[in-house]
């Protein structure tokens, strides 16, 4: 409230005196104080060395009825004052203006030269009794109905704040008018998220703002996070770490998770007040799909993001960074450095320009240094010019370079294996990295590889180690920080391009090369592990830094690329999977052959994420090449000769040739138990993937037994159900089952299987979803209608987020729901639903594909039931000729599109073409799918009645006498099936294609 509001008004105006760390203090006492009946005026105090405390707290006073003066470490140690100028300060107010003053303490104790009496700490208060003692401290009575809070109590914490969370900067200063502007915009409710931009050059303190904010307003929030986001994996991957903290079911897919994170940001659920913080952003539009973004819920929805980028001006409220004011680089400097002068501090500031970077380097180095600023400023020069004439490193700002070349070489002559610590920390990437990096888990001593000297033989000594970490810290020149029971280092990124800059070649190459070795030391050796996805998603952030794809020579630092790219292919990443694979790629095949291991199992995972990002095409040529070299050269059985073939046939099923694919996966098996036996892990990738090609041929109960075989060996090489081959075998087997008609055992197995991938993948995750989708499927045919309708429509929803609308395994959940429909008896809606999806399967896959084919068949029977037998019955006919040649004549989808084709006939009253094609299909179909199959009964009901309307009358009850037996026997006469056929309705044979 201002002062003339409060003069009008006859109420007693208070000033609050507060330093800008405690601001969120001043409003929440400004708060309590104006529900008390008073008029309340914020003072933000700015002391600096030369002035006098006394006249600043007089000017704050005014002629105010009291000046509420708020003690913290932050006040009290601005402009480096001493407690005693404090104590005489506040005296000499008091002497001057008897009891207009009150101070209170906002920490946990109260400064030495007050008294209990004088000064009540409500850091060591609850909010109710810190809001008593203001009161009384100025003589207000308690409102007696108290108004909903807009200002939260100051020291609330988040329920939920990501750590490592960066560390506050204890030397922060000045940026009190940024700060302001940032509180402005980010304070209270928001209708619509839209994020706020801290823009400017690198060293400008972008992220010092942004975490100097998040500390000061925390208590706004019930959520902090700090995401990183210079990659976009780290982004999600941050992302799915809040996801896992607020209780949001885990996707083992990145992508999904960050999406699950933003919707329930969006609808405020858990937590309605957060802030998240992307620091260091690329271009938006990189970002665009992973901010929080439209309506906000009743809250405080804040994103801030600090980046260099200049398009955010179009896509951000935008606040612009710039160098410090002289005010704030000579505070800042003599903080830092408490020996300068005010003198010294003006010239520093002037011949470093003010730049916050190299102003911290600078103080960082003085303030351990006994060095004249004059001579300090003399040699930075010289040895600044040396560096520039070398043209190493031209690109900087000369302020940057000055700053740091002298505490850099003072370094290296006092400790060089500190020196040589941070040249090695250049090639690694800008977050902090961890000594575990060097040394191994908690207890290692030794480095993980061979270091250049002295640092290989100090970095494993504590006593050394800790030296060294000081000296570091000293110099200014990095954070050193803790993280799992060991010491962190983190370097600026332009600290760490200076450091590159300043080496020769063969130092690069040096240090490059330790960096990679490292990394791979320290890579877990197994990507579809769920317990090691933490640690690749550490080694990621350092593996792009260390650039790993170009290690073509080092065989280790092959192994950790070829994993990262599985591990990226298996959390989703597929854009990320291919481009690191590809480089990778390129930089090999120039120094070992393109049939050597690992170039062949990296491009079995390059072709892998080609195909899931729909380059099929391109996907199906590396594979070819790919198995071709691996053949010539490896020979047969090799184990990555296998995965190649493996690759190469899941292309082919995918572009529709199951055949080739079918004989593919039938040799790399055969080959596999040849030359590796049957428990093999490659060995049990070729069976898991010869049982796909044998199920997507028709080969249901073969396929079933190889599935079995493989789900007993994988539970007995992992000890269990909690693997994802297990799972992955476990949900092939309930597929099997449900194939060969034996849908009560599928059912069990199937629901047991999909909850299973719930808790351990997320629902969201690619497997899950075809779980999801297997188990919708399994319980239609188990004759739970309604139940596999239900779970069909969350399950396209699913598969339409995840994939797009066009995507195979969604137009296989499209055609599922149709059927869902249909059996429900809405078949208006599923032959809607149908015919959408075979437009969609004929447009993207060609109208010969199986997929289209299979999605025919099912369209045909919805045509003949609203009406249209002409029509399903010409449908009929091509699908049968189609899937006949890309199948078999008696591959059971053709058998199953032969029955339906029979009851079209029927339909148009054609009853003996009817009861001809039946029988024939009836002979046929207990040849391949057993007398007892559901589908055979389907037939066999149908064909009696068509022996009924041809006048065959003892022909008709003997096969319906012996087809009821048999749906008793197998599905129960309960069963929809077993109803239809015993009220003589015709029954219809839908097909769901296996995934590729």
């Amino acid at each position: 409230m201002s002062a003339q509001r409060s003069a009008a008004d006859g109420r007693p105006r208070i000033v609050l005196a507060h330093a800008g760390a405690d601001q969120l203090w001043a409003e929440w006492l400004g708060e309590q104080l104006e529900q008390g009946g008073a008029g309340t005026e914020p003072k933000q105090l700015e002391p600096r060395p030369a002035d006098d405390l006394g006249a600043l707290l007089r000017d704050a006073a005014g002629d105010a009825a009291g000046l509420l003066l708020v003690l913290s470490d932050a006040l009290l140690r601005a402009g480096t004052r001493s407690v005693a100028e404090w104590a005489e300060a506040v005296a000499a107010l008091r002497a001057e203006r008897g009891d207009v003053l009150r101070p209170v303490a906002v920490g946990l104790r109260r400064p030495t030269f007050l008294s209990a009496g004088e000064c009540p700490v409500l850091g060591a208060l609850d909010e109710a009794d810190a809001r008593a003692e203001v009161l009384a401290l100025f003589g207000l009575a308690a409102p007696t109905s108290r108004r909903s809070s807009a200002v939260p109590w100051p020291l609330h914490q988040p329920r939920y704040w990501r750590q490592p969370f960066p560390p506050r900067n204890q030397h922060f200063t000045g940026r009190e008018e940024a700060l302001r502007e940032l509180r402005d915009r980010l304070a209270g409710d928001v209708t619509a998220v839209v994020p706020t931009a801290v823009l400017g050059p690198a060293g400008i303190g972008k992220t010092q703002l942004a975490v100097e904010y998040t500390y000061r307003f925390a208590a706004c929030y019930d959520l902090v996070w700090y995401v990183r986001s210079e990659q976009l994996s780290t982004v999600r991957a941050d992302l799915a770490g809040l996801a896992a903290s607020i209780g949001l079911r885990i996707s083992d897919d990145l992508g999904v998770t960050a999406d699950a994170v933003l919707e329930a940001l969006r609808r405020g659920e858990p937590v309605r007040d957060w802030l998240l913080v992307f620091d260091n952003a690329p271009a938006p539009h990189e970002l665009a799909r992973l901010l929080p973004s439209g309506r906000a819920p009743r809250g405080r929805c804040h994103v801030l993001v600090t980046s260099r980028d200049e398009d955010w001006r179009s896509r951000a409220d935008v606040l612009e960074l710039d160098v410090y004011r002289r005010v704030e680089s000579v505070d800042f400097l003599r903080r830092r450095a408490p020996r300068l002068t005010e003198h010294d501090a003006f010239e520093l500031a002037d011949r470093f320009g003010d730049l916050p970077l190299a102003l911290d380097a600078s103080a960082g180095y003085l303030s351990t240094s006994h060095l004249p600023v004059r001579d300090y400023l003399v040699e930075s020069e010289q040895r600044m010019t040396a560096l520039l004439n070398q043209a190493q490193v031209s690109s900087y700002e000369r302020q940057v370079v000055m700053a740091w070349v002298l505490p850099m070489n003072r370094l290296r002559e006092r400790r060089l294996s500190a020196a040589q610590l941070l040249r090695l920390c250049a090639f690694l990437g800008p977050e902090p990295v961890p000594m575990s990096l060097l040394l191994g888990p908690p207890d290692g001593s030794r480095p993980a590889v061979e270091l250049p000297a002295p640092l290989g033989e100090e970095i494993g000594d504590t006593m050394s180690r800790a030296s060294m970490f000081h000296e570091i810290g000293a110099y200014g020149l990095a954070r050193i920080g803790e993280r799992d029971g060991r010491e962190t280092v983190q370097l600026h990124r332009v600290f760490q391009q200076f450091l590159r800059e300043q080496l020769t070649d063969a130092e690069r190459r040096t240090y490059a090369g330790t960096a990679r070795r490292l990394l791979a030391a320290a890579d877990p050796g197994d990507p579809d592990q769920i317990a090691y996805r933490p640690r690749y998603a550490d080694l990621l952030v350092h593996a792009e830094a260390a650039d790993v794809a170009v290690a073509a020579d080092d065989p280790a630092v092959r192994g950790l690329v070829i994993n990262l790219c599985r591990y990226l292919f298996a959390r989703g990443e597929y854009t990320a999977c291919q481009r690191l694979g590809t480089r990778a790629r390129a930089a090999w095949v120039e120094v070992i052959a393109r049939s050597h291991p690992d170039v062949v199992a990296l491009s079995v995972t390059l072709a892998n994420a080609l195909r899931s990002r729909g380059e099929y095409e391109r996907a199906r040529s590396l594979d070819e090449a790919n198995l071709a070299r691996a053949r010539a050269d490896l020979g047969e059985g090799h184990p990555e000769t296998l995965g190649a073939a493996n690759g190469l046939a899941a292309g082919l099923r995918r572009l529709g040739d199951w055949k080739a694919a079918y004989e593919l996966d039938r040799q790399a098996h055969e080959r596999g138990l040849l030359a590796l036996g049957p428990d093999h892990p490659r060995t049990l990738l070729t069976a898991h993937n010869f049982a796909v090609s044998r199920r997507m041929m028709g080969e249901f109960r073969a396929a079933l037994a190889l599935d079995e075989d493989t789900l007993r060996r994988y539970r007995i090489r992992f000890g269990g159900e909690e693997n994802r081959s297990t799972l992955f075998s476990a949900n092939n087997v309930a597929r099997d089952l449900r194939e060969c008609g034996e849908y009560a055992r599928a059912w069990e197995l199937q629901e047991e299987v999909h909850r299973r991938y719930g808790v351990l993948f997320g629902p969201d995750h690619p497997d899950s979803l075809r779980a999801m989708k297997n188990l919708a499927v399994t319980r239609r045919k188990a004759g739970r209608y309604l139940d596999a309708y239900q779970l069909a429509s969350g399950c396209l929803a699913q598969h339409r987020h995840r994939f797009g609308p066009d995507y195979a395994e969604t137009l296989a959940a499209a055609v599922n729901l149709a059927n869902d429909l249909r059996c429900l008896g809405e078949t208006p809606g599923a032959r809607a639903r149908a015919e959408d999806a075979l437009e969609r399967l004929r447009r993207t896959a060609g109208e010969e594909h199986p997929y289209a084919l299979c999605a025919a068949l099912n369209l045909a029977i919805c045509l003949r039931l609203t009406g249209a037998p002409e029509e399903a019955r010409r449908l009929n006919e091509r699908t049968r000729a189609g899937l006949s040649a890309a199948l078999a004549p008696d591959h059971p989808y053709t058998l199953a599109c032969g029955t339906n084709l029979a009851s079209d006939l029927r339909a148009l009253g054609e009853v003996r073409a009817a009861r001809r094609l039946g029988e024939e299909l009836l002979e046929r179909l207990r040849a391949v799918r057993g007398e007892a199959h559901p589908y055979t009964l389907a037939c066999a009901s149908n064909l009696s009645e068509d022996r009924r309307a041809d006048e065959d009358h003892e022909g008709a009850r003997d096969l319906l006498r012996d087809t009821m037996t048999s749906y008793e026997r197998t599905l129960g006469a309960d069963h929809p099936e077993a109803e239809a056929a015993a009220a003589r309705s015709r029954l219809d044979c839908d097909v769901e294609p296996p995934p590729a």
